[in-house]
């Protein structure tokens, strides 16, 4: 039995296989200039990792600063104020999403746009 046109389709899956390979490095590159033109970042701050066939890149952001606050260390004693009982133990946080929607539909085009550019069938 003889399959015409086999080494044509094995020539496109080849080169399939080597746009998604540039997808592995593009990635990361994409996400750090999000980082510095949609979130105004000067120093981005990338945690990248390859192994095998996989690749990683993440970021971390922090709902207010990176910095401990300093007014938390140093406070000064007055006076004793005597207020209604409240509940006790931590103050819970707000519960806002940390990145904004709109930082988050810029980062989802971004990455839907890099995708389809590099995973066109040749």
């Amino acid at each position: 039995m003889k399959i015409d046109g086999v080494e044509e389709l094995l020539a496109k899956l080849d080169k399939y296989g080597h746009q998604i390979n540039a997808l592995h490095t593009a990635v990361p590159d994409e996400l750090e200039e999000w980082q510095r033109d949609d979130m105004k970042r000067k120093f981005p701050n990338m945690d990248s990792a390859t192994v095998g066939h996989e690749t990683t890149a993440a970021t971390s952001i922090w709902p207010r600063s990176r910095q401990p606050s300093k007014d938390t260390h140093h406070r000064k004693q007055g006076p004793k104020q005597y207020r209604p009982a409240t509940k006790r133990g931590p103050r819970p946080r707000s519960t806002r999403p940390i990145l904004r929607a709109e930082l988050l539909r810029q980062l989802w085009e971004r990455m839907v746009r890099l995708a389809t550019e590099a995973m066109k069938w040749p």
